[in-house]
Formats: structure tokens, sequence, C-alpha cells
């Protein structure tokens, strides 16, 4: 059987000899609860480098933990699209946004069409969605995802959004769109062939009405051409419930073309 090569190995003789000198210094004392995020850090590092990423896609914005985490801690200095639906995040992220020429906000939901649905703000920001909370499964976050206020919010495609950005060829799409993740990808289907890879937030607990199991989203993903790459350590906040976790995909495509799976 013929050994594959890794990809490393393929390198100048210098860049490899950097890489085995990182590899064996790469020593770090951490809480452990911590490790997801350096994880993440360093392998979208090397992710947006080997894939050359040149627009990465913020769905589901919130405050900009996102934007601040690939600026400030991954070093990556490309195009940024966020999308925030909450008027008040919206506006304070433009007015950040209006510092970095190369970050654009737009201040609408992403789904399946260009339509107008209801948004429902919860207690606790980052939990607000299209769909509705539910505390069937756990009354552990009941505190957080009670609905204080429901907006009509515009919903628009991501293949609509990306007919602004002609030029960026490599995408990375980030989803943290509480339970409608399956709807966004479904308003994507040209966009496809861009987006070189991604990430959802795929919940072991279901927290909305119609939410789809963690299971079938990942399935449908692998479906539309993508496979996983890294799941990520998770905060063990609810220890030892599960409720959630990040998952990173890679197109089938673009690993074949970085020559570590064969076509077919």
């Amino acid at each position: 059987m013929t050994r594959s090569i890794p990809p490393h190995e393929s390198l100048p003789l210098w860049r490899r000899g950097l890489y085995r000198l990182r590899r064996a210094l790469d020593y770090r004392l951490l809480h452990w609860h911590r490790l997801g995020k350096h994880q993440q850090v360093d392998y979208l590092r090397q992710l947006f480098d080997r894939l050359e990423i040149d627009l990465v896609i913020d769905v589901g914005a919130n405050r900009g933990q996102y934007a601040d985490f690939i600026r400030q801690r991954v070093g990556y200095r490309g195009e940024l699209l966020s999308f925030e639906p909450i008027p008040a995040l919206a506006q304070q992220l433009a007015r950040r946004a209006s510092r970095d020429p190369k970050w654009t906000v737009r201040a609408n939901a992403l789904g399946a069409h260009a339509e107008t649905r209801p948004f429902h703000i919860t207690q606790s920001s980052p939990m607000s969605s299209l769909l509705k909370p539910s505390a069937q499964a756990t009354s552990r976050l009941a505190g957080f995802n009670k609905v204080q206020q429901t907006l009509d919010i515009a919903v628009d495609t991501l293949d609509a959004a990306l007919a602004s950005f002609p030029h960026c060829r490599n995408v990375y799409l980030k989803l943290d769109v509480q339970g409608y993740e399956r709807q966004v990808l479904d308003g994507a289907t040209a966009s496809l062939p861009r987006i070189a890879a991604l990430q959802s937030e795929l919940s072991v607990v279901p927290l909305y009405e119609g939410q789809p199991h963690y299971l079938d989203l990942m399935g449908h993903i692998e479906a539309l051409g993508y496979l996983p790459s890294l799941i990520p350590a998770h905060d063990p906040e609810h220890f030892p419930l599960l409720i959630d976790f990040d998952c990173h995909f890679v197109s089938r495509e673009r690993l074949a073309d970085l020559g570590v799976l064969n076509r077919g």
C-alpha cells in the first residue's frame, strides 16, 4: 500500500524545518476549558493560509465576538461580512466596522428565501433566534432564552449577499444562528462552490422549536460536499450535559485540490 505524504512534506526544506521546530517546541499550560479556543486559533490560522481564504462570513455576529476572535487571535486581515438582525447590536457593529475598511455589517438575518419573519430576542442576546425557544429538553437555560421582544426583521439569502463580493472565491462561512442553520444553507446553493470551508454550531439538546437533530444537520452538510475537519474541545459549563458544540468542515473539492483526498 502506498503511504500518503503528509501535507507539510511538500513544503520547501526551510518551511519543513520550521514546521517541525514549532511542533517540537509547542508546549502550553492551559486551563482545559480554554483548550477549544486555542485549538481553533491554530486550526484557522493554518486553514485560512492553505485555502487562501479571502472572505469570512459571520452569520449571527451578536456583539462581534467572532470578528474580534479572527482579527485579534487568528490574525485574519481580509474581507469580513457580518450579519446581525438585532437593531441595537447591528448599529454597534456598524460603528466599529467604520474603523475597519474590510469589515461590512448587514442588519438582517439569512435564510432560504428573501422575506420578512418574526425574530425572537431573548434575555441572553446570543440565544435570540428566528425559531421559538423551547425548554422542553432542559430547564438549565430557562433563565436565558426567555423572549423579551419579537420584531419583524428582513431575511436575505447568502446567494444574494455574495453577489456584492464577486471577487472573493475562497469563502469561509461561520454559522451561529440558533437552530436556523439548515435554512441558511438552503439559501446558499449557488454559492457552495465558493465556500471552501465552514463551521457550524450543532445542538445535542434542542433548545428551539423545529430545530434539527445534530446528526441530521451534520449529515446534511456532508451531503452538500463537506467533510468534518475539526471538533474542538468544548466548554464544560453544563457538565456532564453537552448542549451544543462547534464542528468545522472543509469542502471535498478543496481537499482534493490540496492533494489530501482523492477525487470521486
